[in-house]
């Protein structure tokens, strides 16, 4: 009896001490953290530069866009061409599973017959495989800026606030579509909480405050021309604690000017005491009517 005992509690010794490491460990099919998906993000300019695939870890019913167009995985117009990536800036959100990388990227080392591309990729993450990627190139310039003029991020974007200058995921998302209402004249611009610092740059282009664009952030939509309505909004990234979003809308041509470019639109948010400090777009600059994804007009 006493050895029945005894085998009986290590048996039961050997389940709890199973449990608990099988608790410990995380599932095989966990959703990435921050530094899964910026290995995601590695990877996958490793493979722009290298030209090479194989180390990508892609789902079986991966989606691929190019500009707007379904393509096959590396079938983009900067695949086979670059040489490096200069400037870099990646947005991560766990909870959405996004991952999304602005950069500028050249085919050569030297200025001999070098061409540039601003260029922005998002990454859809599921169960540590992309299922879903969304390219945007373009290799022209906005205003004369060329991409070569951009090198380092603005470290404005990793820049952690005071819990007292945090907003909610839920007020992050609200103002990137707030702003989106802005540029559609839905809402009067002036009920947008813009921050007094407030710059926006498109394409390494100050559009506010500058010589060619001498309005604010919000003062340019008192140019009724400077209208767009943008449709498909999506909302991928959140970033609390950095007061980050970014989000993608179709700005498409309203009837009342028509020769406004319709362009796919991808945008970066910097959220501070609940007020829009600081906007970057990358988009293609002669323009993408169509973005691939969602539904309704401009997908």
């Amino acid at each position: 009896m006493q050895s029945l005992r005894l085998c009986l509690a290590a048996l039961l010794m050997l389940a709890a001490t199973s449990a608990s490491a099988a608790q410990s460990q995380p599932p095989a099919n966990a959703n990435c953290d921050r530094r899964c998906l910026f290995e995601f993000l590695t990877e996958y300019t490793e493979a722009l530069t290298d030209n090479n695939l194989s180390r990508l870890k892609t789902a079986a019913n991966l989606r691929v866009t190019a500009n707007g167009v379904v393509t096959p995985l590396g079938g983009g117009e900067v695949w086979g061409k670059i040489t490096r990536i200069p400037f870099r800036q990646a947005f991560v959100d766990p909870q959405t599973g996004s991952a999304i990388f602005y950069g500028t990227l050249t085919n050569n080392p030297t200025r001999n017959a070098e061409r540039w591309w601003f260029y922005v990729v998002r990454l859809q993450i599921q169960n540590r495989q992309i299922t879903e990627i969304e390219e945007i190139a373009f290799d022209g310039t906005l205003g004369g800026t060329p991409a070569s003029s951009l090198r380092l991020a603005d470290r404005i974007w990793d820049t952690v606030l005071p819990e007292s200058e945090r907003v909610d995921r839920k007020r992050l998302f609200e103002l990137a579509d707030m702003y989106f209402s802005a540029v559609s004249h839905e809402v009067d611009y002036h009920d947008v909480p813009w921050h007094p610092e407030c710059q926006r740059i498109e394409l390494a282009a100050f559009t506010v405050n500058s010589s060619n664009q001498p309005s604010s952030c919000g003062g340019e939509f008192q140019k009724p021309n400077v209208k767009w309505l943008v449709v498909n909004r999506r909302f991928y990234i959140a970033d609390v604690e950095r007061g980050v979003v970014v989000a993608i809308g179709n700005f498409t041509a309203p009837p009342d000017f028509p020769n406004n470019n319709p362009s796919v639109v991808m945008e970066v948010f910097k959220v501070q005491d609940g007020m829009l400090r600081h906007i970057e777009a990358f988009f293609r600059g002669n323009g993408q009517p169509r973005s691939g994804w969602g539904t309704g007009p401009g997908s």
